[in-house]
């Protein structure tokens, strides 16, 4: 069962995965389901991205990951390893 936290404060664990949602978009809201089907030991730190505009910059800035909405990025040792968007954002595309 994955764990899904709205991201409050600049930081991230070491190990998990980014979801940056558009809360206007219809594309954001189907990869939304697909994030919350997701079945992973991994936290899913969440971003609203209209609501938390600096949260979403401090991401993109700090790990080098050119913001698109929806994403998903899978974080690994505090770096960047894997990133999905719009119609890539799909569970399957997921490792456990």
């Amino acid at each position: 069962m994955s764990t899904i936290v709205t991201l409050q404060e600049k930081a991230l664990p070491e190990d998990c995965l980014v979801f940056k949602h558009s809360t206007t978009c219809p594309v954001s809201a189907s990869a939304a389901e697909e994030v919350r089907g997701l079945r992973t030991d991994l936290p899913i730190m969440w971003i609203n991205v209209r609501e938390q505009r600096d949260l979403s910059n401090w991401v993109a800035a700090t790990y080098g990951v050119v913001h698109e909405s929806p994403q998903l990025i899978l974080i690994r040792g505090g770096k960047p390893v894997q990133v999905w968007s719009h119609y890539d954002v799909k569970a399957a595309n997921v490792p456990s």
